[in-house]
């Protein structure tokens, strides 16, 4: 979002993670509020009034906000329920004197390919804006609450991927999850195949649907890339083992000195993996010019740069190619998946 929109945002973020002073401090230098919620503990939420009054400060010099409305980071594709916390902001900003009917709410739907994928897709989609006409001056805060949470659910449901919880999630989840990765305009696609599936009333079609979500399941399938040629796979195969422990070698230690860190400072919660991301794009570099240094200091300069160039390439062709080499081995799956969905689209199915 912060590439899409051409003004600075800020964020709120989960608020145990601002602890520390020096979490405090890094995190609003870089535009990051907390929100304390029920499982951090009843006896913060009260400091939430200090970021909604800097929330109100940032409306009335035409600042942004982002606020993840579900409040959880999980790994599920369909919308989850939403939380308070931007209905009371919208509230108390509209109820503002300084802001009034300036402050405009827009949804964002935000669907991803794959958070481990090299080259993920990642779809945004900015909805129609929530305004104060939208609702009566006379509802007061619990009824506005619900009544604006009912609007921007309205609003987000008609973009977001939603599964139907009655019946079988996990094959629900494995197909979403397949199509996203793999489909060109994947959010769209697999939304509208869960359209079909919440409301078709025909058994064949979700009996297609299970059989086809079972064998992803059962054979292990994640991507379904386009064959190269016989000899390119071969060479990618090859090349892939060549590489392999050149990759591991030369990159374990920056990955588990942080994987380790990260570990013992979040317990693999679900702040887990953004501040993997976050420590390996600030220490990875650092590695890596040590590491040149170091090189260039006992050999000389051409030779830190090829040692450079081999451990960045080696890590990228593995990631690369490992998909390639997945797909390869289960040619003949992937070919039986491509009957099934062609089964599934069939005349009377789209």
């Amino acid at each position: 979002m912060t590439t899409c929109v051409q003004r600075p945002l800020h964020y709120t973020a989960r608020g145990d993670f601002f602890k520390s002073k020096i979490a405090n401090s890094l995190l609003r230098f870089i535009n990051i509020l907390p929100v304390y919620r029920r499982e951090e503990g009843k006896d913060l939420m009260y400091k939430n009034a200090e970021t909604f009054a800097d929330c109100i400060e940032l409306f009335k010099k035409n600042g942004a906000v982002i606020i993840f409305s579900e409040g959880l980071s999980e790994n599920k594709w369909e919308l989850r329920p939403l939380r308070k916390g931007t209905a009371r902001l919208a509230f108390e900003a509209w109820n503002n004197s300084d802001i009034g009917e300036k402050l405009k709410v827009v949804p964002v739907a935000i669907h991803y390919c794959s958070w481990l994928k090299i080259h993920p897709v990642v779809y945004v989609d900015f909805l129609p804006g929530i305004e104060k006409t939208h609702f009566s001056d006379s509802d007061e805060s619990g009824l506005f609450n619900k009544k604006f949470n009912d609007l921007l659910r309205a609003i987000l449901t008609g973009r977001c991927i939603n599964l139907d919880k009655s019946t079988d999630i996990v094959s629900q989840n494995k197909l979403t999850g397949f199509m996203l990765k793999n489909y060109i305009d994947g959010a769209w696609s697999a939304k509208k195949l869960q359209n079909k599936y919440s409301s078709s009333k025909e058994p064949e079609f979700k009996l297609n649907y299970k059989v086809l979500a079972d064998f992803l399941i059962k054979e292990n399938i994640n991507y379904d890339l386009k064959f190269t040629s016989s000899i390119m796979n071969v060479i990618n195969l090859i090349g892939w083992m060549i590489v392999f422990p050149v990759a591991w070698l030369s990159n374990f230690i920056p990955y588990y000195f942080c994987k380790a860190i990260v570990w013992k400072s979040t317990g693999g919660n679900d702040f887990h993996d953004s501040l993997f991301y976050c420590m390996l794009l600030i220490t990875y570099p650092i590695y890596l010019w040590g590491l040149f240094l170091t090189i260039a200091h006992f050999k000389d300069f051409i030779a830190g740069l090829i040692v450079l160039f081999l451990v960045v390439f080696s890590a990228y062709y593995y990631e690369a190619s490992k998909r390639y080499i997945l797909c390869y081995f289960k040619r003949k799956q992937l070919i039986e998946v491509k009957a099934m969905f062609r089964k599934l689209f069939e005349k009377g199915n789209d």
